[in-house]
This record gives C-alpha cells, structure tokens and sequence, in this order.
C-alpha cells in the first residue's frame, strides 16, 4: 500500500494526490513529499523506482531483508537501511524488522513489509497535523503561522526522516527500563534462593536480549553518525542538530546495554558461585553421611566375626556346652562395641 503526504508550495498540505499526480509535482523544489510503502507488492517497488530512478541494488535491498543497518550516497538521494528492533509478546525474543528510507532533496520514501509503530506515529501526527492544517487555513494571524510552524511537512524532507528516527529511538527506552528491572529482580531473586534450572534459563534468556538488542542499536548509532558528518543536498544544516540528538540517545542507549551485559555476568557467575556452593554443602552432607555408615559398619565388624565364629557347627568347641556361654558373646559383642564408639566420639569422628 503506498501512502502520500504532500505541502505543495509551502501553502498547502494534502494527502489525496495520485501517484501521476506525484510525478508531476515532484520536479518543483518548493514541494515536499513524504511516499510510505507498507508491504508493498512488486509492481509498486518497481513504480516507485521508475519515479524515482533508484539504483537497482538499493530495490534488491529493499526486496530482501538486510542483516545490519547500511548507508549508501548516491548523488541525488541518500539510501538508509534501519532496524526497529521490538519484543515478541509471547516468545520474548528480539524482533528485528527493517525500514528502508530514500532521502531526496525534497522527498522522503520509506519502505517497510511489517508494521511499525514508528512509521504509525508520524502518520498520525500527519493527520493530526492534516485536520490542524486544515482549519487553521480559514483562519488568519498566528494560528495560520503556527499551523505551519509546527508541521514538519512544511520543513526540509529530512526532517520527515528525523520524526521517524526519533519515534524508533524513543522506542528503545521502555525495553531499557523493563530490563533494567529484570537484572534487579535477578540479582535478588539468585542471591536469596537456591540456585534452580529456570533462574539460569531467565539469565541466558536476557543476556541473549541484550546481545540481540546490541547488534542493532550499535550499528544504527555507526549509521547515524555517518549521517550526520554527511555532505550532502539531502541534508540541511539546520536538521544535523536534531539528528545529533538522536545519535546522542543512542550511545546512551547503546552504554545502558553494555553496562546491563557486564552486571549480567556478574549475576551469571554469581548464579554459578551459589550452585558451586550448593554442591560443596551437598558433598559435605553426602561426605558425613557416608562416614557415619562407615563407622556404623566397623563397628558390627567384630560382632559379625564372633557371631560367625560361633555359628560354626563343630562339635569340639568348649563355648557351647558353657551354660553361660550364650551371656558370655552378648556381654564380649555388647563391651567391643560400646569400646569402639567411645573411641570414635573421643575422636570426633562420630
């Protein structure tokens, strides 16, 4: 689907124009165009490069999804290649679906095949804007100015692609927040419990967030940086001070996971210390158990050995035709015994 805002000669700001009707205003300078394609099929690619005459390779990055975040000069646009990482609300994992921007002097084409919220925000500030825009027309004096003032459509086309920038940037903060309460929460949770699968499961799920989360905001904060040291008509000077402030949340940002990766190594060896912990205690009890059965079995020893001894159906043994030869084994096995326990408490080994 492709979508059309349009400010036609700095007066009017209008979203009904048909794509031939583009072409035509497109050639004018004093207007400004921001083209949206959502999902788009094949036949729109190719009509928005036969407007645009875009490089072949900057429609089959388009076409194909791109690992990391790019940009590529061209004399008469600028190509920018963007991620808008998110989180799936029921596998938990990062998302990473691209945007594609062509910036022109006066035009700003952007390309996504999934929905993306940033792009959704700056339509609807758009339309907002439209139905402003449009009353404030029968209107004279300051709200008129004002109207225009603050429509970015009625600014450089670049500052169409810092709106949405910005929207994605600004995205990132409530995922930083919400792991920055995962990593406190961790941090109690292993060093007031014992150490279980599914704690470890939660560390390796999060640490595997935040390397996924880095791969993109790092080499968007690369990308913008390049962007904004650009020479080039696509750009104004007026807008570098707004991109600068979006570069500026970035390292922020980009910080923010680096220092979150480092405490979740420590949780991570913090985790492993208590588990090393729990399997020294559970040696030491297994360690005890087994000498207690160790001394329990020295002392029946000697018994089994007399009671063997005496089991033995000889007929030439004095002990068995004693009358008190029965008492004689009971009191010589009870005495051995008591003797060896006394000598194992005296020892401390018992």
């Amino acid at each position: 689907m492709i979508t059309i805002y349009a400010q036609l000669f700095g007066k009017e700001f209008v979203n009904t124009l048909t794509f031939d009707e583009l072409v035509i205003y497109l050639k004018d300078p004093q207007c400004i165009f921001w083209i949206d394609l959502d999902s788009p099929t094949l036949d729109e690619i190719h009509q928005i490069q036969d407007a645009f005459n875009f490089h072949p390779l900057c429609i089959e990055d388009v076409m194909s999804y791109s690992n990391s975040p790019k940009l590529d000069e061209f004399d008469e646009y600028i190509f920018l290649v963007t991620h808008e990482p998110r989180m799936h609300p029921e596998t938990n994992e990062i998302e990473r679906p691209e945007i594609d921007f062509f910036l022109g002097k006066n035009y700003l084409v952007s390309v996504h095949h999934e929905p993306s919220p940033a792009i959704a925000k700056s339509i609807h500030r758009c339309e907002t804007q439209l139905l402003y825009h449009q009353a404030a027309l029968y209107e004279k004096g300051s709200r008129g100015r004002t109207a225009i003032k603050d429509n970015f459509m009625f600014k450089n086309s670049d500052f169409i692609l810092h709106t949405i920038l910005d929207h994605i940037v600004d995205d990132y903060f409530p995922l930083v927040e919400k792991w920055e309460d995962d990593i406190d929460h961790l941090e109690e949770h292993v060093l007031s419990v014992r150490a279980e699968r599914s704690v470890l499961n939660e560390i390796l799920k999060l640490k595997r967030q935040l390397a996924g989360f880095r791969r993109t905001v790092s080499p968007q904060r690369d990308v913008l940086s390049r962007l904004i040291h650009l020479q080039h008509p696509a750009m104004s000077k007026a807008s570098v001070v707004y991109f600068r402030d979006i570069f500026d949340h970035l390292i922020r940002v980009n910080e923010l996971i680096d220092t979150y990766r480092d405490t979740m190594s420590n949780v991570l060896d913090a985790y492993y210390s208590v588990l090393s912990h729990q399997i020294n205690e559970n040696s030491h009890i297994v360690n005890i158990i087994m000498k207690r059965l160790t001394i329990i079995t020295t002392i029946f020893m000697p018994l089994t050995f007399i009671a063997g001894i005496y089991g033995m159906n000889f007929h030439n043994m004095p002990e068995i035709r004693w009358e008190y030869g029965y008492y004689y084994a009971l009191g010589l096995m009870g005495a051995l015994a008591l003797s060896m326990f006394y000598f194992f408490r005296k020892k401390f080994w018992f």
